[in-house]
């Protein structure tokens, strides 16, 4: 085996360290409590803004919410109807 047979099998190796790290039975823990890791949720999104919690502030944000949606409605017909005249001249 020579030197790029070794080396493939420490890419190998190196790939199941990797993965091996990341499950969620090897957590490395310190000694205050805390944990060396990878974060369990790597996908959760952080930046989204909550909802308000007043009624009054919420239906105001439904209402723009509403409003967003039948702009977007009224975009996506738009689009329909030059793309639905583009096939129409192709055909």
């Amino acid at each position: 085996m020579g030197f790029f047979g070794m080396l493939f099998w420490i890419l190998v190796l190196w790939f199941v360290y990797r993965a091996w790290r990341r499950s969620e039975r090897c957590v490395a823990v310190v000694p205050r409590g805390g944990w060396t890791g990878y974060p369990r949720d790597r996908y959760k999104m952080r930046d989204l803004p909550s909802p308000p919690a007043a009624p009054e502030v919420r239906q105001d944000y439904i209402d723009s919410l509403e409003s967003r949606i039948s702009e977007l409605e009224e975009r996506l017909d738009f689009t329909e109807g030059l793309l639905a005249k583009r096939q129409e001249g192709i055909a």
